[in-house]
C-alpha cells in the first residue's frame, strides 16, 4: 500500500452520526441470530445480502457499499454503543476490491487475488478469534487510530458510528460528478463548477440537501409524529433550514405538510401556503380506509421559488440536466418512513398523463408520503403480503440504489397510487387543462390548446335487420366507441387519454388522424397519394393502460406500448399495431385487433403536431 500511495498527506472523508444506537449486535458468528444479524454483522459481513427490518437504509449491496468506490476500497469503522454494563467501542477495517481491476498493461490491478485467489474481492481486519474476526474493543488502540486521521473518539455517553475512507482523490471524484453524456448547457456547467464543484465540501452540501432535504432542521415534525430531524454538518458548518436552497426547502415544506396529514394532522408552510393536500386512495388491500397516504402538490413560478435570488434551474440542482429549459416537467418525489428522497421523477409512472405548465416560468411539485402503519388485507391472494405492514411491502418494493419503487409479481399497489397521484394532481391543479372538450372537430392550430380534438370520433356502423313477423324494424348500431378522455399539450407534443369500446361481434379497429381540407377531410393514405408531402401530424406513442371484455367487467390494469421501435405488441387478448401508409415513414394509424368478446381499452396516445396550421380529428373505423 505505501508503494503505492508514496506521499506523506493524504485526503480522507468520515461520514460520522451520532445519537444513533451505533453497531450494534452479536460480533460472534455462532451468537448471532438466524433472523436478525444485528448491525454490526449487516453492515461488516453481510455486503450484498437483503435487509429485512421495515425502517432498514437499504440493502448492503450497492446502497451500503458505494462509499467502497470512493477511495481505494478500505475502510474504517468505528462505533459506540451501550450495553448493560456501559458503554463499548468496536473498531474493525475492511477492504472491498473490484475483482476484475486491470493495470493499463492489462495486468491484474488486485491486491487480494495476489494474496488469496478466494478472497472473492473482500478482506478485513480485526483480532483473530478461532473462526471469528473480531472487532478492537480496547480504546489504547481505537483512539491513537482516530488520531491519524485528526478525529476525537465518541465521548461521555455518546454513541453512534463513524464511516472514515482514507485515501480518496477530491479533483477525480468531482470531475465524475457530472456525466459525460449529460445534456448540459456551458453556463450551467460553469456555474457548478465554480458554485458547488469547486470542493468536495461544497459538492456534499449539495448533495445531502438532494436526498436528505425532508428532515434536514425540520423541528415541525416533531410536532406531530416520532420521528427525528436530522442536524448536519460539513467541516463542523451546520446546514440550517435557512440555508436550504429554495428547491429544497419547498421539498420540505411538501414533506412536512404530506406527513402532518398521515399522522391526523394539518400543517399550514409558512413559506409556500397554496401547498394543497390530497388523499392517495387505492382499493381491495387496505384493512380499514384505502388512504394509502397523501400527496402534497404546488404550482409554483419561479420568482415565487427563488425570490430574487439568481439561482440554476430546480432540475439542475436534481442532476436532471436534460430538463434545463423550455417546458417545465412536473416532478414527483416519494419517500418511505427515513425521510430520504427516493427520486426526483421526471419521467415513468410517476408522472406519466401530467399536464406541463405552458409558461416556462411555472413548475409543479408533489411529494407523496405513504402511511406506513396501515396493515394489508389478511386475505389477499399474495400469502406472502397478506396481513404485512404497508412500510414493510415498500420495503420490498424498494431496490438497494433506493431509486425507485417496483411492485413484486402479481401486486399492484405501487402502480395504483401512481396512476392516483397523477389524477389528484390534474383533478386539482390542472383540471381547466385537462378538462374533455365537446367540439365535433378539433383545431390543432393557433395555440394547441382549446378544442383540440372531437370528443367522441366517427364510429363505424351497421345496419339492423328489418326484424320477424310483428317485430319493429332495426335502426343503426355503432360497434365501435371511441371517446377522448383528457388531453395535455406540450410544445407540438399533444397526449390524449382516450376509451375505446369494441361493441357486438366487432374483432377490429382502427383510429386514424385525419386533416380537414376545402375538399373535406383527408386521411393518410389520400393524402400520401393526392399531395405527397410528409403528413402534418403523426403518432409518436400508443400505450394501452387497461382492459375489459365479455368476462373481465372490473378494469384490468395493463401497460402495452407501441411506438416505432415496437410498431406491433400483443398479449392474450388482443393485438396492438401502428399502421404505416405505404412509402412513408410516419404512423398516423393505430389498430387494434381483438381476441375476446366485447374488448374495452383505456389507453394514451401521443401525437406529434408537424405542422401547426391544419386542423385534425380522429377517424374511427
Amino acid at each position: 500500500m505505501n508503494a503505492r500511495y508514496p506521499l506523506s498527506t493524504a485526503e480522507y472523508i468520515e461520514i460520522r452520526d451520532t445519537c444513533t444506537s451505533g453497531l450494534t449486535g452479536e460480533i460472534r458468528k455462532s451468537e448471532i441470530k438466524k433472523d436478525d444479524h444485528g448491525n454490526f454483522f449487516k453492515l461488516i459481513y453481510d455486503t450484498g445480502k437483503k435487509q429485512t427490518q421495515v425502517t432498514a437504509g437499504g440493502n448492503h449491496g450497492l446502497g451500503k457499499s458505494v462509499y467502497y468506490r470512493v477511495g481505494i476500497g478500505i475502510v474504517i469503522f468505528y462505533s459506540r454503543i451501550q450495553k448493560e454494563y456501559g458503554f463499548e467501542s468496536r473498531l474493525i477495517i475492511t477492504l472491498v476490491e473490484d475483482e476484475n481491476k486491470k493495470n493499463p498493461d492489462g495486468t491484474d490491478a488486485t491486491i487480494l487475488n495476489h494474496i488469496e485467489p478466494s478472497s472473492a474481492g473482500k478482506a478485513w481486519w480485526g483480532l483473530r478469534e478461532g473462526e471469528d474476526l473480531l472487532p478492537l474493543t480496547d480504546e489504547e488502540f481505537i483512539i491513537p487510530l482516530l488520531e491519524v486521521f485528526g478525529l476525537a473518539p465518541f465521548k461521555g455517553t455518546e454513541t453512534g458510528t463513524s464511516v472514515i475512507i482514507p485515501y480518496i482523490n477530491s479533483a477525480d471524484l468531482l470531475n465524475q460528478i457530472i456525466p459525460p453524456e449529460a445534456e448540459i448547457k456551458d453556463d450551467v456547467k460553469d456555474h457548478l463548477k465554480t458554485v458547488w464543484l469547486s470542493n468536495l465540501a461544497d459538492y456534499l452540501k449539495l448533495s445531502i440537501q438532494r436526498w436528505y432535504a425532508p428532515k434536514i432542521h425540520n423541528r415541525e415534525i416533531n410536532k406531530f409524529s416520532d420521528k427525528k430531524w436530522l442536524l448536519v454538518t460539513v467541516n463542523k458548518v451546520p446546514i440550517q433550514k435557512q440555508s436550504l436552497l429554495p428547491v429544497f426547502n419547498l421539498a420540505q415544506e411538501l414533506y412536512t405538510t404530506a406527513l402532518a396529514k398521515v399522522h391526523g394532522k394539518d400543517y399550514v408552510s409558512p413559506v409556500y401556503p397554496q401547498i394543497e393536500c390530497l388523499p392517495v386512495n387505492i382499493q381491495k388491500y387496505f384493512e380499514g380506509s384505502m388512504t394509502s397516504g397523501y400527496v402534497a402538490v404546488v404550482k409554483i413560478s419561479r420568482s415565487e421559488l427563488n425570490g430574487n435570488q439568481n439561482l440554476l434551474s430546480p432540475y439542475d440542482y436534481f442532476g436532471h440536466y436534460e430538463a434545463d429549459g423550455g417546458l417545465n416537467e412536473p416532478v414527483v418525489m416519494y419517500t418511505r418512513d427515513l425521510g430520504m428522497v427516493i427520486d426526483y421523477s421526471l419521467t415513468g409512472p410517476w408522472v406519466k398523463g401530467l399536464t406541463t405548465p405552458e409558461s416556462p416560468e411555472e413548475f409543479i411539485f408533489a411529494f407523496y408520503v405513504p402511511n406506513t402503519a396501515k396493515k394489508l388485507k389478511s386475505d389477499l391472494t399474495v400469502a406472502e403480503y397478506a396481513g404485512v405492514s404497508f412500510g414493510q411491502y415498500l420495503r420490498d418494493c424498494e431496490a438497494s440504489d433506493h431509486m425507485e419503487w417496483n411492485d413484486p409479481v402479481k401486486m399492484q399497489i405501487v402502480s395504483r397510487i401512481q396512476k392516483n397521484v397523477v389524477n389528484q394532481i390534474n383533478n386539482k391543479i390542472n383540471k381547466a387543462a385537462a378538462t374533455p372538450v365537446n367540439a365535433t372537430a378539433s383545431k390543432l392550430s393557433n395555440r394547441l390548446g382549446k378544442n383540440l380534438l372531437p370528443r367522441v370520433g366517427y364510429g363505424k356502423r351497421t345496419s339492423g335487420g328489418n326484424g320477424g313477423s310483428g317485430g319493429g324494424g332495426g335502426g343503426k348500431v355503432s360497434n365501435i366507441l371511441f371517446e377522448i378522455t383528457s388531453q395535455a399539450v406540450r410544445g407540438n407534443l399533444l397526449t390524449i387519454d382516450f376509451s375505446l369500446k369494441m361493441l357486438h361481434s366487432c374483432k377490429s379497429a382502427k383510429v386514424s388522424i385525419i386533416v380537414a381540407s376545402e375538399g373535406g377531410w383527408i386521411d393518410p393514405e389520400s393524402w400520401q397519394e393526392e399531395i405527397g408531402t410528409p403528413f402534418p401530424a403523426v403518432i409518436r406513442e400508443c400505450c394501452a393502460l387497461s382492459m375489459t371484455s365479455g368476462v373481465i367487467v372490473e378494469p384490468r390494469p395493463i401497460e402495452l406500448i407501441c411506438d416505432a421501435d415496437n410498431p406491433v405488441v400483443g398479449m392474450e387478448e388482443f393485438d396492438l399495431s401502428m399502421q404505416y401508409v405505404e412509402g412513408s415513414l410516419s404512423a398516423a394509424t393505430i389498430k387494434i385487433d381483438s381476441k375476446v368478446f366485447n374488448l374495452g381499452l383505456t389507453g394514451r396516445l401521443v401525437v406529434n403536431a408537424v405542422d401547426k396550421k391544419y386542423r385534425f380529428n380522429f377517424k374511427v373505423e
